[in-house]
């Protein structure tokens, strides 16, 4: 069994709360917690972007991304991040660096699965390194990205887990909504096509939502940002079944997996 600590949307940033539901300034404090109460048991801790929020007078971006990177690597187990809408306010070669990634997309493996991390956070598909922060609700994936994706799901050798930040589907296959990848069918149909992707785990909803189409589960998870409440996953994987154990405002839910 594969077990790992879920975090997304953090939106770290000074800011104090301002009457809506984003408490931005106390998601460390959060991550924190959770990294303590759970952190210990699981094999790796995932964050799937949107680390920290570029705002005037709320601190400066890098400085709080190597903040949050160095709690997440505080306890001591493989800490896996992705990119975020919010996060290409910095240039992405120096992101990834500071988040520890191999690269904007990549993959590695478990006992059990092969994770396979995704970089939506583009505004053309024809321009995968933008130059300032990107419009949030019009992302796409890039053709070289798609044509790597292809190969690496002809050689996984085990179940696939997708990660990305953005969605490629929310409430409905059909539904339009600008949380959702704007090229998202070609990515589906490779993932459908290969019969080896078994879920698609994603943030950038922050409410969180779950779809099932063509026989993979399609998850977005709650982001830690909202209200007081610590908001986590806890998600444990084998064959045959993924367990999300939720905290705070995250949904516990078991999938069966086919």
């Amino acid at each position: 069994m594969t077990e790992f600590l879920a975090v997304t949307d953090l939106h770290f940033c000074e800011r104090e709360i301002t009457g809506n539901e984003r408490r931005n300034n106390l998601s460390v404090i959060k991550l924190k917690e959770a990294l303590k109460s759970c952190g210990p048991d699981c094999d790796f801790i995932l964050n799937l972007g949107d680390t920290a929020d570029s705002q005037p007078g709320y601190g400066d971006q890098e400085t709080l991304a190597r903040e949050v990177y160095g709690v997440l690597s505080s306890a001591g187990k493989p800490v896996h991040c992705l990119i975020g809408n919010h996060d290409t306010s910095l240039p992405k070669d120096k992101l990834t660096g500071i988040l520890g990634m191999p690269g904007r997309y990549y993959k590695f493996e478990t006992e059990d699965f092969i994770f396979i991390a995704l970089d939506g956070n583009m505004n053309s598909p024809d321009e995968p390194l933008p130059g300032e922060e990107i419009e949030w609700g019009k992302t796409y994936l890039d053709p070289a990205q798609l044509k790597w994706l292809a190969k690496a799901l002809d050689e996984a050798d085990k179940d696939v887990i997708i990660l990305s930040h953005e969605l490629f589907m929310l409430h409905s296959y059909g539904e339009d909504n600008p949380h959702v990848l704007r090229n998202r069918d070609a990515a589906v149909e490779l993932f459908e096509k290969s019969g080896k992707v078994k879920a698609v785990i994603c943030g950038h909803y922050h409410y969180g939502d779950i779809v099932r189409h063509g026989g993979i589960y399609y998850i977005a998870l709650t982001a830690m940002v909202n209200y007081e409440s610590a908001n986590y996953s806890v998600i444990r994987a084998c064959k045959g079944r993924i367990e999300i154990e939720g905290h705070g405002l995250q949904q516990t839910m078991t999938l069966e997996l086919e």
